[in-house]
């Protein structure tokens, strides 16, 4: 405070001098001061003001001088603090106190992995499809039980005894799909759950060539997405078992399917949303279809608007008033791939492949986004700094506030809070590895990193900061308001020719994630950003043979699959309307290889494909070299999808096994541009 003193002393001095100007009489003293200048213990001072002194903003007159205001004679701030009027502030960014608009309330680890599909139903029953058939009391989300856990589908001639990918119910029926692929097979079942914790498997139907996907149940009829055959009508008799009484043809890949009344409603894979007339079961009609854009996977109905999960194209909002005229009249864009789709009580939940996101549809035409949990999914790295693996997420359900998810391992329960404003932190999924490539020692290199803030408050970044001196970022701090995004500047200096690592750390105000992590490495060995595409062979479907060699000059998306993984039957799909659909024609190549299946399964495989509709090349790989070489650098629990995007000399420009397709269209789109 001693500092302050020297400033504090001349509004005294200045009222001290105040009687004396020229026109007043001399002082005691006899001593008579003249203009600009006044009496001050006996001695002739400066005047506060002196005559033809006029000081700008930010200054202030001082013994006749101007000095600037905003920094205090003697006054020396410290790092992180500024001179404001005197006194020294902070400067760095507050962070604001929210509650997380969705809250988790419980997680089922006993319950089977890899769920595809839950759904709450009125009598409070939480029905799951994963690699079992799960039967849940969900009366109370924070304390569920499992009331029968672990069902496996007993099917003719099998052995590995599968689970299920969708389900719908009539009454204590619930009838059960499976598209089928290599070691599962395709099929209709279901199980009567009239003692939920005793279910009993309802016979199996299997039809030759067919494959099962969506399912929905009105006025006691079964119907059915049979991919490229169509919309299958079955009824069910306790005596004879499953029935194919109606059929409607016409479809490109009828996947999701939503029955209300004498209506049934379609996802059709890229040609959208297929409105039909079911009023006779054995004969259904088409009666109207309307282009959603991206590949049209899910559909719920409420009122006069379907919903569709459309992929790229996010959620499509259809008026279906004049069923035989839908009409796009909304849309919902997101990151990510949305799949599956729960509505209640004015809200639409999305299960859109990293997350899932809440929205507001009391205006229909126009949703306003509420709420967005990206779950992370445990995994014992070998290193404790790296952040967990984001969950993938293909199921929801919603009950009210009460919202069901389904994971890649597990059925949570959350709930939500819609009245609470709160930022909601996203990162690329790339994030899981950022590769610098090979950089010379004491050069830099730098790159973008996107944070974007898709809440409903703004985001404040508290800190930001790299665990190794190799690294840098920039800015430390920094606000982002709702629906922004801001680009950080990452910045590599090697300091040796070998390997070196690193971990972004971002410290906000995100009540849900508070610290986010990024891994960074650069100089990595092996097939990694900057090296070649090791050569690659591939054994088509149509029997030709593939090689890298035969995409030299070209940009090559190469992405690995397999039969088994439940995201890639959506990934591949995406993949053909994101990038094939999109960039052929401008000179990009895409190859699809599987390295698990051998050579004399390839017409399984080829079966498999023509169940999700994919039009680029499709083979397997022989030696499944590439794929070994690319995927050790990528320990953690995902193993496919994988993709690699190599530029037109050979370069992989990109390589990651977490599907971030914004993130490939950036790099693919400047690869082309070279």
């Amino acid at each position: 405070m001693n500092l302050l003193r020297p400033r504090a002393l001349l509004p005294a001095l200045v009222m001290l001098a105040l009687p004396a100007c020229a026109d007043d009489p001399p002082s005691e003293t006899g001593l008579s001061c003249g203009p600009g200048t006044k009496e001050v213990a006996g001695a002739c001072v400066p005047a506060a003001t002196s005559p033809g002194l006029t000081c700008g903003e930010g200054t202030a007159d001082v013994d006749g001088q101007c000095v600037p205001t905003a920094t205090t004679p003697g006054l020396a701030c410290g790092e992180g603090t500024a001179d404001v009027d005197g006194q020294c502030v902070p400067t760095a960014l507050e962070p604001g106190h929210f509650l997380s608009p969705m809250v988790q309330l419980q997680n089922l680890h006993e319950v089977g992995s890899h769920t595809d599909e839950v759904h709450i139903r009125e009598d409070n029953l939480l029905l799951n499809c994963s690699y079992t058939f799960n039967v849940i009391d969900a009366e109370d989300p924070a304390n569920m039980e499992v009331l029968a856990g672990g069902l496996r589908h007993t099917i003719p001639g099998d052995t590995r005894t599968p689970g299920c990918k969708h389900l719908a119910w009539d009454g204590d029926l619930v009838f059960t799909t499976h598209l089928g692929n290599i070691r599962n097979p395709a099929f209709l079942s279901g199980w009567d759950i009239s003692d939920p914790e005793a279910p009993v498997q309802l016979p199996v139907l299997q039809e030759a060539g067919i494959s099962y996907e969506g399912v929905d149940v009105a006025n006691h009829h079964i119907f059915v997405g049979l991919h490229g055959s169509g919309l299958g009508v079955y009824s069910y008799d306790s005596a004879t078992g499953f029935t194919r009484v109606g059929s409607l043809g016409g479809f490109t890949n009828a996947w999701g399917i939503a029955a209300r009344d004498n209506h049934v409603f379609v996802a059709d894979g890229v040609d959208g949303l297929v409105t039909v007339d079911a009023t006779d079961p054995a004969n259904p009609v088409e009666l109207g279809r309307v282009a959603t854009g991206g590949q049209a996977k899910g559909v719920v109905v409420e009122g006069d608007f379907a919903y569709v999960a459309a992929g790229s194209a996010g959620v499509a909002v259809v008026d279906i008033s004049d069923l035989e005229s839908p009409v796009v009249v909304g849309r919902a864009e997101m990151p990510g791939t949305p799949l599956r789709l729960a509505y209640s009580e004015g809200r639409l939940f999305v299960a859109a492949w990293n997350d899932v996101r809440v929205y507001d549809v009391s205006t229909p035409e126009s949703p306003e986004f509420i709420a967005a949990v990206r779950i992370p999914r445990e995994f014992e790295y070998d290193d404790p700094n790296r952040e967990l693996p984001t969950m993938r997420t293909f199921g929801v359900a919603a009950r009210g506030q009460d919202v069901f998810i389904g994971t890649w391992e597990n059925p949570y329960s959350y709930r939500l809070e819609p009245d609470r404003l709160a930022p909601n932190i996203r990162l690329p999924e790339a994030a899981a590895r950022i590769d610098f490539g090979p950089v010379a020692a004491g050069k830099t290199k730098t790159l973008p990193f996107e944070v974007t803030n898709q809440g409903t408050a703004p985001l404040t970044l508290v800190d930001t900061w790299v665990s190794s001196p190799a690294f840098s970022v920039a800015p430390r701090q920094a606000r982002i308001e709702p629906g922004k995004t801001l680009e950080l500047s990452l910045t590599y200096r090697a300091s040796a020719a070998e390997q070196e690592i690193g971990y972004l750390h971002i410290a906000s105000d995100d009540p849900a994630a508070p610290v986010r992590k990024a891994y960074l490495v650069g100089n990595a060995p092996g097939v990694s950003v900057g090296a070649p595409l090791p050569a690659t062979t591939g054994t088509m479907l149509d029997g030709t043979t593939w090689t890298s060699e035969d995409s030299e000059g070209s940009v090559l998306l190469l992405t690995y699959f397999a039969t088994f993984c439940p995201v890639c039957a959506n990934h591949l799909p995406d993949t053909e309307e994101r990038f094939w659909q999109k960039y052929k024609d401008q000179g990009l190549h895409i190859v699809a290889l599987n390295p698990r299946e051998s050579v004399d399964q390839i017409g399984q495989v080829q079966t498999y494909c023509d169940n999700i509709k994919v039009t680029f090349p499709v083979g397997l790989e022989e030696t499944a070299s590439t794929y070994s070489a690319v995927t050790s650098n990528f320990p953690g629990p995902n193993p496919f999808p994988v993709d690699v995007i190599v530029g037109k000399d050979g370069i992989v420009r990109y390589a990651t096994h977490e599907y971030d397709p914004d993130a490939m269209t950036a790099v693919i789109e400047q690869a082309l541009a070279e």
